[in-house]
């Protein structure tokens, strides 16, 4: 595989981030939707979807496109390696469905206690997530760059994104793009075709912003 051609990772440190962000915070957002205000609550509760099924999406692409690839092209001793990322999607996915299970029930009914509950689920997330990003970060991803093309690559990357609705993408690059590092925007930026990455690189980050107001209950 010549350089030209080699897959270049880097870009899946900023879709990281983007998930430790948003599910860092969202314990904190829940905490702060009042008992009884139903409205934001529904508005809390559709964000966490949201941000869920992201991660799903982003999950599944690695599980249908990634490790069969690396599984087949990588050193025999990354078998425990890769044995070690579909147990931790699997661990995860459960967490995610305690997430669903307590926010509808909060959702339905959004007082003190379900809230402590939902609140609850996401923090026992919290550390399964960040242990398995990190791992992968340190593990997989010199993999990737070492047994992928660039166009194999940009394939897993397209899989997520088709299992989201078209109207989602401007909300997701918005997400993505906040605060990110200038080097890390260049490289997502190059993977975007221009005429599309030139509106959601403006109307994302307005998007988002609005989104931020409404989830923590400002006007």
């Amino acid at each position: 595989m010549t350089e030209t051609t080699r897959a270049d990772s880097r870009e899946m440190i900023a879709v990281h981030d983007m998930f430790r962000r948003e599910f860092s915070a969202s314990p904190g957002v829940v905490e702060n939707v009042a008992p009884g205000d139903s409205e934001h609550a529904a508005t809390v509760a559709d964000h966490l979807t949201f941000v869920s099924r992201l991660l799903h999406a982003h999950h599944g692409a690695e599980d249908a496109l990634l490790w069969p690839k690396l599984e087949q092209r990588a050193p025999q001793d990354t078998t425990s390696l890769l044995k070690t990322m579909r147990t931790d999607h699997e661990e995860i996915d459960k967490k995610l469905q305690s997430v669903a299970a307590t926010a509808a029930t909060w959702r339905a009914a959004p007082d003190a206690e379900r809230r402590r509950a939902l609140s609850l689920a996401l923090r026992d997330l919290l550390p399964a997530l960040d242990r398995h990003l990190t791992a992968e970060e340190h593990g997989v991803l010199p993999l990737i760059d070492a047994h992928l093309s660039a166009a194999e690559w940009a394939e897993v990357g397209q899989h997520g994104l088709t299992e989201l609705p078209p109207e989602a993408h401007v909300l997701l690059f918005g997400m993505l793009l906040h605060n990110l590092d200038p080097e890390l925007y260049e490289l997502v930026r190059g993977t975007v075709p221009a005429e599309i990455f030139d509106v959601v690189s403006v109307t994302g980050p307005q998007e988002y912003a609005r989104h931020l107001r409404l989830l923590h209950g400002a006007a």
